[in-house]
């Protein structure tokens, strides 16, 4: 049989001996490979893209003058009472150690260059319309402070957004606007328009506390509150005698309070700051704009200016979008609210790193709070 085989092996002309050649080695090859394989196992994942992924979602971003932001923390278990309030959540508390509220969920600073004017803007009205809701916080810089109503159906999840997209959060505390109309629950009267929980000059000291307490209570993880409640104001009741108590126990809560009335004097504070500019969003967006441009004006004059717009409209986000990138290029740096009212100590920020960015170091947040768990 060799003998045989060799013969028909040397029968066959040479191009016929190259083809067999060459297509038996291709077996050979890929049974090795295959065999080479099979031991190996199946090719590991790169995990570059999944890196990239996690730095991408981790709630970190830049904030346009070169630093880099954290995520403000969720509700602090040391920062709230042992237990629920009227409205649901524990009322907030100042910390050991000087831990205040205002200052923990504040937004980090901006950097600010030398001598560049200063805006900071409070949209209110977050949360009357979902879909609204969700495209002004995703669509305005985290720079833009917000405020929440304590009517709101769902806080918690609002609150828990806005913190991802880096804005700071003001509780819009309602206030009656008329104080010369009864609060007989009419159609037109301020008890009706504010809703149940409405502080005013009508009510008396305790009432206008439980009402306090109410409102503080149905939310949590806030740096302050704002009379900026759907586009009132509260009319006189923020500078009337009666209102220095609610003053009082928003500082002893380690909360910030900025007065949405411009024009206005209250008491000096430290943690008090006054609107320069209300912008009322049922206004057209003729109007709009030209507030929006008073704002930058009174920023160039002072150096700074504060601006509350409310209540939240899409006529409103559209001239936001427009406006805001505007600023950079006049030389203007949109700061948070809380930055104008509570200026950060030099002393007290961290060195930059070595690669310029800004560290930002805070310490172990707590889990996130939910609606019925406190």
């Amino acid at each position: 049989m060799a003998m045989q085989n060799s013969t028909l092996w040397q029968q066959l002309p040479a191009n016929g001996r190259l083809f067999i050649r060459f297509w038996g080695g291709c077996l050979a090859a890929t049974s090795a490979l295959a065999l080479t394989l099979q031991i190996m196992g199946p090719p590991h994942l790169i995990a570059g893209g999944d890196d990239i992924d996690t730095v991408a979602q981790s709630g970190s971003r830049a904030d346009g003058t070169g630093g880099h932001l954290v995520n403000i923390p969720p509700p602090q278990a040391a920062l709230l009472e042992k237990s629920p309030g009227p409205g649901g959540f524990p009322l907030p508390i100042r910390g050991a150690h000087g831990a205040l509220p205002r200052q923990v969920y504040a937004a980090p600073p901006v950097e600010v260059p030398p001598g560049s004017p200063m805006v900071a803007l409070l949209v209110d009205g977050v949360g009357q319309s979902e879909d609204l809701t969700k495209d002004a916080i995703a669509a305005l810089p985290g720079q833009v402070s917000l405020a929440v109503s304590p009517y709101v159906a769902d806080p918690d999840a609002i609150m828990e957004a806005a913190r991802q997209h880096q804005h700071e959060l003001l509780l819009s505390l309602p206030m009656q606007g008329e104080a010369d109309k009864p609060a007989n629950g009419s159609k037109d009267s301020p008890s009706n328009s504010e809703g149940p929980k409405a502080l005013g000059v009508l009510l008396s000291a305790k009432q206008n506390m439980d009402n306090l307490n109410w409102s503080l209570s149905h939310l949590a993880g806030y740096v302050g509150v704002t009379n900026a409640f759907d586009g009132q104001n509260g009319g006189g009741f923020p500078n009337s005698s009666g209102f220095k108590s609610i003053l009082a126990t928003l500082d002893q809560r380690g909360l910030l309070y900025l007065n949405a009335t411009p024009q206005t004097h209250l008491d000096s504070s430290p943690a008090v700051g006054t609107a320069d500019v209300s912008i009322n969003t049922d206004e057209d967006i003729v109007n709009i704009d030209i507030q929006l441009l008073k704002l930058q004006q009174l920023a160039r004059q002072n150096g700074r200016a504060i601006g509350v717009l409310g209540p939240l409209r899409p006529v409103a986000l559209a001239c936001l979008r427009a406006w805001l990138p505007h600023l950079k290029d006049v030389g203007i740096t949109l700061v948070p609210v809380s930055q104008l009212i509570l200026p950060p100590d030099p002393a007290s920020l961290p060195p930059p790193a070595s690669n310029g960015q800004m560290r930002v170091n805070l310490s172990t947040t707590a889990p996130r709070m939910m609606g019925g768990n406190h």
